[in-house]
């Protein structure tokens, strides 16, 4: 079994799940609204919103029929933080020969 890093780290590394987490990070939106801004199918979206559900990265709050998610507190505060170190190493992370391989 994985350790909690790993299992942390997977989460944030699906492109999917990391997409969800970036636009919900200055609003809350419904799913049918990610799913027309992220242009994701369906399923995919049900099934990453459970995973970001299920560790607790974003929240849930109904209104009338429809599921409203918006992130949690924690979660903002750490990608803020990771957004600040992206634009701090942008240059050297676009210059990385092995990261650029791909």
């Amino acid at each position: 079994m994985k350790d909690a890093t790993d299992l942390f780290f997977d989460a944030f590394a699906n492109k999917n799940r990391f997409d969800i987490i970036m636009k919900l990070r200055n609003k809350e939106l419904c799913a049918g609204e990610l799913q027309r801004e992220l242009k994701i199918e369906q399923t995919n979206l049900s099934h990453d919103l459970r995973c970001l559900l299920n560790c607790r990265f974003i929240k849930v709050r109904k209104n009338g029929r429809k599921r409203v998610y918006s992130i949690n507190h924690e979660t903002k505060d750490l990608v803020d933080e990771v957004i600040k170190h992206v634009k701090i190493y942008e240059a050297y992370l676009k210059t990385c020969g092995i990261l650029n391989e791909r």
